[in-house]
């Protein structure tokens, strides 16, 4: 019968260790022996340095987690996971979920009350080496089916402030949940002495067909024709505003 221990060791260094009662024997290839202990493993550190997977863990709880990994310190350069990989065939990191209502990945920034954490940032991205191409974030659909969802989403003042949606349209300044009702919507917010503003040149391209929408919150389109620019109210009417 397997007699439940629990090992506190200085340093432990293992190829390959699975665990339950036995004598510590690291494994000396894929396939090879292995060491088992009924019970909890305790040590100070823990090595693998293998040519076959080193590592799995897996629970079936369904309260805790599979692995956790803490860094107890309140200073200096140490993290909590060092992440490395010399692999420039595919991505360092694989990450896969199921998940409902919550993201697949979850980032949570503990910040402090003072805004002393002013350069800190929920995600930080750094793209190195002179001459590289790599893009900052790329979202796309693997199955060529595109999202319901957002693309991206950004809520902050009780609004959706920056908006991706799934067809391709961008909304700024958004009630939450609003659709954007053109390529790019911008709403004016209260305080704020204009909704669009450019600090140079706005070009204006000939339209390919003269606009005809009409809805009911009025208004009207700007556009250009011919090199003219022109007005289409909310009646129809055309008025060129500048000739070619």
């Amino acid at each position: 019968m397997a007699v439940s221990r629990r090992l506190f060791l200085g340093g432990f260094t293992a190829g390959a260790v699975s665990v339950t009662a036995g004598a510590a024997t690291p494994a000396a290839a894929a396939g090879g022996p292995t060491t088992t202990f009924d019970g909890p493993v305790v040590a100070e550190s823990y090595r693998a340095d293998s040519t076959v997977n080193a590592g799995f863990f897996k629970t079936t709880s369904t309260t805790a987690h599979a692995l956790t990994v803490y860094q107890a310190g309140t200073s200096g350069g140490g993290v909590a996971l060092n992440i490395v990989s010399d692999n420039p065939a595919t991505s360092a990191v694989y990450l896969k979920g199921r998940e409902k209502e919550h993201g697949t990945l979850k980032i949570t920034h503990i910040g402090h009350g003072d805004g002393s954490d002013h350069k800190a940032s929920g995600l930080s991205i750094d793209l190195r080496t002179p001459g590289t191409a790599a893009q900052g974030i790329y979202v796309t659909n693997g199955d060529g089916v595109p999202t319901a969802g957002n693309l991206i989403c950004l809520r902050n003042n009780g609004r959706d402030d920056f908006v991706v949606k799934g067809s391709g349209r961008v909304g700024i300044g958004m009630g939450i949940g609003a659709n954007p009702w053109s390529q790019l919507h911008v709403v004016q917010q209260a305080g704020t002495d204009s909704a669009l503003m450019a600090e140079g040149v706005v070009r204006v391209v000939d339209t390919a067909a003269v606009p005809m929408t009409v809805d009911s919150r009025g208004g009207g389109a700007l556009y250009a024709e011919g090199g003219a620019l022109k007005w289409r109210g909310s009646d129809g009417t055309v008025t060129e505003i500048a000739p070619a």
